[in-house]
């Protein structure tokens, strides 16, 4: 990749199966960075983020880049869960990306703070996310600061490639 590129767009390599439908380990995404506002993401929206010593340490074998879907923003209010349903500001979550897998196994009440995101994987008994993360410095949030980019692409392999439904971009 050109150095120019990188600031444009990069290309990540999916590491685990947290993402699953949506994305499947091993395939290779393409991150848009120029031209995404990472302070004013969506929810549903699929990131690449940074978790050095947030949700991970240095050296960890996972590394410390991961791939996670935004359900809550700043100023949200996530329960856990209602008739099997995750709750934003009192509201159940439409989550079709979930393919009626359940929702969640873990039970947390939080809000999340201005400039920060609750991420969550689409598998969710397979996701070590936000909700691994209570009591870690930060309550599981990550900051916007941390957001790498956006996924908007799977790019290989070749019977693979397709739009991600949820991109911002």
């Amino acid at each position: 990749m050109l150095a120019a590129d990188a600031f444009v767009a990069e290309v990540r390599t999916v590491g685990s199966a947290s993402m699953a439908p949506a994305l499947a380990p091993g395939e290779r995404v393409l991150v848009a960075k120029a031209g995404t506002d990472r302070w004013a993401l969506t929810p549903g929206t699929i990131v690449v983020f940074d978790a050095a010593d947030l949700w991970a340490a240095p050296g960890d074998p996972a590394g410390t880049v991961f791939v996670k879907r935004v359900v809550g923003v700043g100023g949200d209010r996530m329960t856990c869960c209602r008739d099997g349903q995750l709750l934003r500001n009192g509201q159940p979550l439409a989550e079709p990306w979930l393919a009626g897998r359940a929702t969640d196994q873990v039970r947390f009440d939080i809000e999340v703070p201005e400039g920060h995101y609750w991420l969550l994987g689409d598998d969710r008994a397979d996701s070590a996310d936000a909700r691994e993360h209570l009591g870690d410095p930060g309550g599981g949030n990550v900051p916007a600061s941390r957001i790498i980019g956006t996924v908007e692409a799977v790019v290989w392999p070749p019977g693979s490639v397709r739009q991600v439904e949820g991109s911002d971009g």
